[in-house]
């Protein structure tokens, strides 16, 4: 295995006396599952948080009573149900212009309310769109449901008061054959990447990002050599949050 890119880029942080920071984002829970399981294990021995985006319509109630004996995962909101509302011809989209911004709101609001029922102060007030996406309106109004942050994966914030993205996916979803993990070399070289970007542009936590329920042993060995590198630093989403970069073009 070559790490090659990742070296040179972990040596240009040491040059300039600085840590870089990575912060873990894992999407699309609902029930407690043996890859769900795993996820706790290899995160929970490394002391890692993950912010765990859980999907309000389909939970299950047991998640709350495994969560709460698993206080690294930290769920958050993940639409509501993962439905896609775009017509056929564009991108995947939930959160979308395709109705009206209220009936967004009323969604997540309910997605909120019953996240926080299940999960009472273990619940984290933060949205993830599923697919990613959401219409620019919303984060302005996001509030008014009970939101105080979001996430997507963009190395642009257009509201980095409350907006904390991702940068680097260990899936290939367009794989042939269906969803795949990456090999090991391509995620060292993307987190290169973003680490580079991250650099030139304050320092801010590069965000991985996870979907426990398709991962193949390609992508769980990419994930245990990220986890055994000493030079990254892994903090929880509220650090992540609190670091203010320049947004980039």
């Amino acid at each position: 295995m070559s790490a090659g890119k990742l070296e040179a880029e972990l040596c240009k942080w040491r040059a300039a006396g600085r840590r870089p920071l990575l912060w873990w984002r894992d999407d699309d829970a609902v029930a407690v599952t043996p890859e769900l399981e795993r996820l706790a294990q290899i995160t929970g021995n490394a002391n890692v948080d993950v912010l765990l985006a859980v999907i309000p319509a389909h939970v299950d109630g047991g998640l709350a009573e495994y969560l709460a004996q698993q206080d690294h995962l930290k769920p958050c909101l993940h639409g509501w149900s993962h439905e896609n509302h775009a017509p056929a011809g564009e991108k995947k989209c939930e959160l979308g212009h395709h109705r009206e911004l209220d009936v967004v709101l009323d969604e997540i609001a309910a997605g909120r309310q019953r996240l926080s029922d299940l999960f009472g102060s273990g619940f984290v007030p933060v949205l993830v769109p599923p697919w990613n996406r959401m219409r620019k309106d919303l984060a302005a109004r996001l509030c008014e449901a009970g939101i105080r942050a979001f996430s997507t994966f963009s190395h642009k914030r257009s509201h980095p008061e409350i907006q904390v993205n991702t940068h680097v996916d260990v899936m290939n979803w367009k794989a042939a054959g269906g969803a795949a993990g990456k090999a090991t070399d391509q995620v060292l070289d993307e987190l290169a990447a973003a680490l580079g970007t991250s650099r030139a542009n304050g320092g801010y936590p590069v965000g991985v990002l996870t979907h426990h329920l398709v991962h193949d042993e390609a992508a769980w060995s990419s994930l245990s050599c990220l986890l055994a590198y000493a030079e990254l630093e892994w903090v929880p989403f509220e650090e992540a949050l609190g670091h203010q970069p320049r947004t980039t073009s």
